[in-house]
């Protein structure tokens, strides 16, 4: 029995050695396949973040490649716009009655009538049965097609109501797109007549389909000369930020960051020198081909931007172009041409450092091509010794007022008496700290001013863009208008006592203003 025994001992000592080998290798191999799938796990990690950092390359390849194509990539097609493609067909979706498209079906008799009653059931009183289930068969046969009847009645009430409705629908929209189409025709006629709302109108639409990227703003304005067959328009231009500050990516796996190499700033500032110069090239050449009767295009293209010292808004020039058909190359030349040197040659003025917003002063001054002006008369020698301005014609009073801002200095001009859209002066103060264009009204009224004229000042201004308006009367103004021109922030008033002060002052004359019964003075009130 001992020796038994003693020989089973090494036998189990073997079986539990071979047991911790099998665990052992067991291990080792589960080891090897976790390092071997932390290996390719990483491996995938880095193959994909290389990936990655290629295709962040490329579409930055891309976006400068197209940055650097815009005026190619704009010639191949047409500017020309189809103004007819602004007219619309009514679009009503058919009439769809739904449940209400199939008449109320009758009841069916056989679903209501008893069986008729075999020879035996009659024997044993089958057929009298029958007799008083037939009439309460007959009953509820007749009440289901009353329920019936009226139910096709209240049916046909509302397809009726239904079809009235969709009239209506129909009627309304035929009405809307036939209003549309008639204001589409007045302005294909404006166009054709070449009037000046109509050609504005017409260009803006070119304007707003010039192929820029994804991004780009196509804010216009548009003014037209039809007398020398100018347009002259002011373009929103843009930002700094579409030029990318990352000349590439690099990917650096011992960091596992992908990180931007900066490009070099006259790099930057070249790429959005060639963008500004390309996309003015492009709107010029889309005038020009969108019109074949326009003569000459003055382009202004402005910025969006904050100025770091004011922190103010500002709207700043950075190209102008005035160029005339014959001198813009056809687009078989431009296609080969160096943006920036044809934007010279053409004599275009570029600021010194566009991507700085450096400002310019335009060619053509897009705020005084708005307005129609009439040739300056000097009001001031009419002035006899003590002269009533009362006894003014309007014409000569809105002279008399240019003049007294001339006098300050600043350029001044009488706008058409007809459509002048409520502008009677425009005032440009070059230097002035207020600077920019004002517009004036000018009111020779014996009654006082209300508040419509400040509301009407203040279209006038939002519509001409200008940054400041002046009101002047030889009456007065309600204190109404004194506390909404305050409110406004950018107006000026200036009534009869204080509009006698200036013409003393700036003109030299001694005038008075007979209205009778006329309001204390602000001060005295």
């Amino acid at each position: 029995m001992a020796g038994a025994k003693g020989g089973a001992r090494p036998d189990w000592e073997r079986q539990q050695r071979a047991l911790a080998r099998q665990v052992e290798q067991e291990q080792r191999a589960a080891e090897r396949a976790r390092v071997a799938a932390e290996k390719a796990a990483k491996q995938r990690h880095l193959e994909a973040r290389v990936a990655d950092t290629e295709r962040k390359n490329q579409k930055l390849e891309r976006t400068v490649e197209s940055l650097n194509n815009l005026l190619r990539g704009g010639l191949s097609r047409s500017a020309r716009f189809d103004l007819g493609a602004l007219r619309v067909v009514p679009k009503v979706p058919q009439l769809d009655l739904g449940d209400l498209a199939d008449p109320v079906r009758k009841p069916d008799w056989g679903q209501y009538s008893p069986r008729s009653p075999g020879a035996v059931s009659r024997l044993f009183g089958g057929a009298a049965r029958y007799e008083r289930e037939l009439e309460i068969a007959k009953a509820r046969y007749e009440r289901a097609v009353g329920e019936a009847e009226k139910a096709e009645v209240e049916r046909q009430r509302r397809v009726v109501v239904a079809r009235e409705e969709h009239g209506r629908r129909v009627a309304k929209a035929e009405a809307g797109a036939r209003e549309q189409n008639l204001v589409v025709d007045k302005h294909i006629r404006g166009f054709a007549a070449r009037e000046k709302a109509a050609v504005e109108g017409y260009f803006g639409h070119v304007l707003k389909r010039v192929p820029l990227p994804k991004g780009f703003p196509h804010n216009v304005d548009v003014t037209f000369n039809p007398r020398s067959e100018q347009v002259i328009v002011r373009f929103e231009l843009p930002p700094r930020t579409v030029v990318p500050a990352e000349a590439g990516y690099r990917y650096l796996s011992t960091k596992d960051e992908v990180r931007s190499v900066a490009r070099p700033k006259n790099e930057v500032a070249a790429l959005y020198r060639s963008v500004i110069s390309q996309v003015a090239l492009l709107c010029v050449r889309d005038l020009f081909d969108g019109d074949r009767t326009l003569a000459s295009v003055g382009f202004n293209g402005h910025v969006h931007a904050t100025n770091p010292a004011t922190g103010e808004h500002e709207y700043p020039c950075i190209i102008s172009i005035s160029v005339e058909r014959g001198a813009f190359p056809p687009d078989s030349n431009l296609e080969k041409v160096s943006p920036e040197a044809c934007v010279r040659h053409l004599k275009a003025i570029v600021s010194s450092h566009p991507y700085e917003l450096e400002p310019i002063q335009p060619i053509l001054d897009f705020d005084l091509s708005k307005f129609s002006f009439v040739d300056g008369f000097d009001a001031v020698s009419t002035l006899d010794s003590r002269p009533d301005l009362m006894d003014m014609s309007y014409t000569n009073f809105e002279h008399l007022v240019r003049q007294i801002f001339e006098a300050q200095g600043a350029e001044g001009w009488t706008t058409q008496q007809s459509n002048d859209d409520g502008v009677d002066a425009v005032i440009v103060q070059r230097q002035a700290l207020m600077g920019g264009l004002s517009i004036v009204q000018a009111k020779r009224y014996s009654r006082s001013i209300g508040v419509n004229h400040i509301r009407e000042l203040a279209g006038a201004m939002e519509e001409k863009k200008a940054g400041w308006g002046i009101l002047i009367t030889t009456s007065w103004f309600t204190p109404k208008c004194w506390e909404k021109a305050r409110e406004h922030g950018r107006m000026e008033l200036i009534d009869g006592e204080r509009l006698v002060y200036l013409i003393k002052e700036h003109l030299k004359k001694d005038v008075l203003i007979g209205i009778s019964d006329r309001p204390r003075s602000r001060s005295e009130q």
